[in-house]
């Protein structure tokens, strides 16, 4: 995979991409197959979807991350306000790069951008993937206010086993840590805010989208109790809960929602 750069509104955004590089300015072709738009969580970025970039160009499809302005390696130390202000970064980032319709797989946070641009833009995906997400984030206060205080200097950040399976290997753990101290932690709280502010229950019934729901049976943060209410809300959603896998599942269980992304694409219409 490769990584480029793209500007918008003034911010340069970095993203990863199956397929062969091309030329600086030049768009990748993205042509192979089915295309997947893959949108990270809440402080996180692109490189959380190696695997699933990895596997699906394995696969003959086409894939594309970005890191989200103040992420990975996109520029600023900011995070958006809130979700509807991603979902039309996203939008332009579609944009930006021409590209086709395409089957948007966000995590998490990822997964609320998905929501409202599947609602408001619905041309632009022939397909939703929801994965460790939720309608209405409930997020402790003690946990928002642990991540203001490193904010703010009074703790050092944290590298919880929270988001994980308790069957997850230490490895795997690591591997997530190394990410997420790319993105500055000022960054993650106030995604965490954008989060805890959105209300997407409304947009469920509304949505057209074929939409796949991927619950990881361990997730504490979004448990399956959510994920069956996306699957029940949503017309015509499929609901499908992988084992050993907690709120990390498409890095917890890689082969698995790799192979559930490839049989999604394959009911869907080209």
């Amino acid at each position: 995979m490769f990584g480029k750069y793209v500007t918008i509104d003034d911010t340069a955004i970095h993203y990863l991409h199956t397929g062969p590089s091309t030329l600086p300015g030049v768009a990748p072709a993205l042509d192979r197959g089915h295309l997947f738009l893959l949108v990270h969580a809440a402080g996180s970025n692109a490189g959380m979807w190696r695997r699933q970039l990895q596997g699906l160009a394995e696969s003959g499809h086409s894939a594309v991350a970005l890191d989200l302005p103040g992420h990975g390696r996109s520029c600023g130390v900011e995070g958006l306000a809130s979700i509807e202000a991603y979902a039309a970064l996203v939008e332009r980032f579609a944009a930006a790069l021409g590209l086709r319709r395409c089957v948007l797989v966000g995590r998490s946070m990822g997964g609320a951008i998905g929501l409202v641009i599947a609602e408001r833009q619905p041309a632009l995906l022939r397909g939703l993937v929801l994965t460790c997400t939720t309608a209405r984030f409930a997020f402790p206060a003690e946990m928002i206010a642990g991540l203001h205080d490193v904010v703010r200097g009074r703790s050092p950040q944290q590298f919880g086993t929270e988001t994980f399976s308790p069957s997850t290997p230490q490895s795997i753990m690591v591997e997530a840590w190394r990410e997420q101290v790319k993105t500055d932690p000022r960054v993650r709280y106030t995604d965490v805010l954008a989060c805890r502010d959105f209300d997407g229950r409304a947009l469920l019934p509304r949505l057209r989208t074929p939409t796949l729901v991927v619950a990881g049976a361990d997730d504490a943060v979004t448990p399956v109790s959510c994920a069956e209410e996306l699957a029940r809300e949503i017309p015509g959603a499929r609901l499908s809960i992988l084992q050993a896998a907690g709120h990390q599942a498409p890095l917890e269980q890689s082969d698995a929602v790799n192979g559930l992304l490839v049989e999604f694409a394959g009911t869907l219409a080209r």
